[in-house]
């Protein structure tokens, strides 16, 4: 974006913080049944399309973004939602809907002062932004937060920090990163011009009133993070940041002392193909502990474990021919058997379970296409029950890029 255009964004963001005016930029959908598929037969291993909608063939409108916790209570309503986004300047809010039996979409959001910029939301995620004990919904378009207040999504704060020095954020996470009590939003991305010093991993947190940016990890390599994870993973009851950055993975341990993060590179790699995108740390083995489970753009996972000393490879699978995993990575109970499921998204979605001595592969869905930078598991018909959203960041010449929910079990009509 042009200097004119950014000097003319401050200016905007300046007028309207001095006025203290809370902008709306929220689209209600009055005909939700216009912008979804009816149910579809079909199913690998078990496993049924739920919903599914194509969102065309233009790789400037249709690519879908991931979002690390696109899940859960956005309205605060008792029931979880799902959202998703793509290069169409919106971010969908999606509810079950049970007399139908299929997703509605009940709300689409913007970025500030749209319609002037029209910005994507690369990344995004459901949760307690401000810590009132009600979620919001985070987006990386200026780390905006919108939340759910008499009947609509409005933006009440946003940080364009990261924007106004020159740089890219690819995606956030909402959580307690130094461990503290309260959450944060992790935001990741990186430097999108040789001058800029925007780091690879920036904090901000709500101070009652605004998001103000209290921490940063700056990569010395110069790399760029996309999807981070945030957990316990070294087994000290405390969290750390996991992120894959200039063809490494590091562990960020909140210093206390220091107020900085201590970085520990757990893993090299090398070459683009085995960029490390993904980083999720979920307990996929059933021990109570965190393992860390990193993606690649090639489709290729990796599982690493603390082992009391240090960070081991658990396990490591490469699927060669197949779709690139880019974000397509998570951890969670898909068929309801009381253990969690390893997903990871090429053009297919391998379904893997720990069996006592390493992951197998028990389920394999088939209907999808493209490269998978959307897997994401949990509750979206809240049902008490999980299912697997899905969708294609890229795709082939002519075919449509989509988004599908799967089921375990699901038998729809069509």
């Amino acid at each position: 974006m042009s200097k004119k255009i950014a000097a003319i964004f401050l200016v905007m963001c300046l007028a309207i913080i001095s006025i203290g005016v809370a902008s709306a930029y929220e689209d209600e959908v009055k005909d939700s049944k216009k912008s979804n598929a009816s149910n579809v037969i079909g199913s690998s291993d078990d496993y049924g399309i739920q919903w599914q909608m194509s969102y065309g063939s233009s790789f400037m409108y249709g690519a879908r973004y991931e979002g690390p916790q696109p899940i859960g209570d956005c309205d605060n309503d008792g029931e979880n939602e799902l959202i998703i986004s793509g290069r169409d300047a919106m971010l969908r809010v999606m509810e079950w809907n049970q007399n139908e039996k299929t997703y509605v979409q009940t709300r689409a959001l913007h970025c500030p002062f749209y319609p002037i910029f029209r910005l994507d939301a690369g990344g995004f995620a459901i949760g307690d932004v401000t810590n009132d004990g009600k979620n919001e919904i985070a987006a990386t378009w200026y780390s905006a937060i919108h939340k759910w207040i008499a009947g609509r999504y409005w933006i009440i704060g946003w940080n364009p920090w990261i924007f106004n020095n020159g740089g890219g954020s690819a995606d956030c996470y909402i959580g307690d990163c130094n461990n503290d009590g309260k959450n944060e939003l992790i935001v990741s991305g990186g430097p999108m011009r040789p001058s800029s010093t925007v780091p690879e991993i920036a904090i901000f947190k709500w101070n009652g009133f605004r998001l103000v940016k209290i921490a940063q990890w700056d990569d010395p390599d110069d790399g760029y993070v996309y999807m981070p994870g945030l957990g316990d993973v070294d087994e000290d009851n405390e969290n750390e940041i996991v992120c894959g950055t200039a063809n490494k993975v590091v562990v960020l341990d909140w210093n206390k002392e220091t107020s900085q993060f201590d970085a520990t590179i757990i893993k090299y790699t090398s070459g683009w193909e085995n960029y490390p995108f993904a980083c999720v740390c979920k307990d996929s083995d059933g021990d109570g502990k965190n393992e860390i489970h990193v993606g690649y753009y090639s489709p290729r996972i990796t599982i690493l474990e603390w082992n009391g000393t240090g960070y081991q490879t658990k396990y490591e699978k490469y699927w060669p021919g197949e779709g690139a995993i880019i974000e397509g990575l998570d951890v969670g109970d898909t068929d309801n058997d009381g253990n969690a499921e390893v997903c990871a998204g090429t053009d297919k979605i391998h379904i893997l379970q720990w069996n006592g001595s390493t992951y197998v592969e028990e389920a394999l869905i088939t209907e999808t296409y493209g490269d998978l930078a959307v897997v994401a598991v949990g509750d979206c018909d809240n049902d008490g029950l999980n299912e697997i959203n899905a969708g294609a960041v890229d795709v082939e010449q002519g075919q449509n890029f989509m988004s599908w929910v799967f089921k375990y079990g699901w038998v729809g009509s069509s």
